[in-house]
């Protein structure tokens, strides 16, 4: 063999024992399993979990990880405790005590509102873990309900006075007319202020109530209830008469003595008892 064939031979020889046949794709390093399937790694239990089959590479997974970590550290966790509750109730803009509400009623709607009951509705309201925004909201809604009331009223009272003037014709036929104006004499000689504020409501349209003061009227004249209308006395004419009685009995009452410095006072206060009581 010669020289030049036996080192043709060697090389070749070199050649096989130094050559590498891949055997997969990929890298060293970065080298992939057979199939591609990033899950393969994983065990069983989660490699076959459906949840995991609409995910292709393992960014797409991280990627939505983060995403839901970001949405349930924005929620609020239902509370199951008293303390819980205190606590997201303050965290919602409770404010610390019920005196902290800031509830602003205008003069027009005051009256409406009595100090005990806002004082209660403020201790419900902080109870229930309400802030100041829904608190004016509530108290909002309570006034434009008594707006609304308010406007409604003397038509509602309209059709109540239709109702009971139709009612009391067919119980009283022809003395309709005069019972009323009994009535109206009665109102006239035993109602003070109030009593006639409160006959200009729906009490007013009462049946029953028209038919007691009816009665009283039968017995007050005319001239009684003229005089009544300027007599500033808030006392019935039972009442004037035991107060007449009561002066009359006390020698020591300064309606007696007409030295005494509050004699003429005593004497236009009888004289006003007289006209509550007899008209005159």
């Amino acid at each position: 063999m010669s020289n030049e064939t036996l080192s043709n031979e060697i090389d070749k020889s070199f050649e096989n024992e130094t050559a590498i046949t891949p055997t997969s794709s990929g890298t060293v390093l970065g080298a992939t399993n057979d199939n591609g399937d990033w899950k393969s790694s994983l065990p069983d239990e989660l490699k076959n979990d459906a949840t995991l089959q609409n995910f292709k590479d393992v960014e797409s997974l991280a990627k939505t990880v983060v995403h839901q970590q970001k949405v349930l550290g924005s929620r609020i966790p239902i509370p199951k405790t008293d303390e819980e509750k205190s606590e997201l109730y303050s965290k919602l803009g409770r404010p610390e005590n019920s005196e902290q509400y800031e509830i602003n009623i205008p003069d027009t709607h005051k009256s409406y509102f009595q100090d005990d009951d806002v004082k209660q509705f403020k201790n419900v309201a902080h109870q229930i873990g309400l802030n100041n925004d829904q608190v004016k909201a509530i108290m909002d809604f309570q006034m434009k309900s008594i707006d609304n009331q308010l406007s409604t009223e003397p038509s509602k009272v309209a059709v109540q006075r239709e109702e009971t003037e139709n009612t009391l014709k067919k119980e009283w036929g022809y003395e309709y007319d005069k019972n009323v104006r009994a009535a109206q004499r009665a109102l006239d000689v035993y109602g003070d202020d109030e009593i006639r504020e409160l006959m200009n409501t729906e009490a007013g349209n009462n049946p029953a109530v028209v038919k007691m003061f009816a009665r009283l009227g039968a017995e007050v004249t005319e001239d009684m209830a003229k005089n009544t209308q300027h007599n500033t006395l808030a006392t019935s004419p039972l009442d004037a008469q035991a107060e007449i009685d009561a002066i009359f009995n006390n020698p020591d009452d300064p309606y007696h003595d007409q030295s005494h410095r509050e004699n003429s006072q005593r004497v236009e206060y009888m004289r006003q008892l007289h006209e509550k009581r007899f008209g005159k």
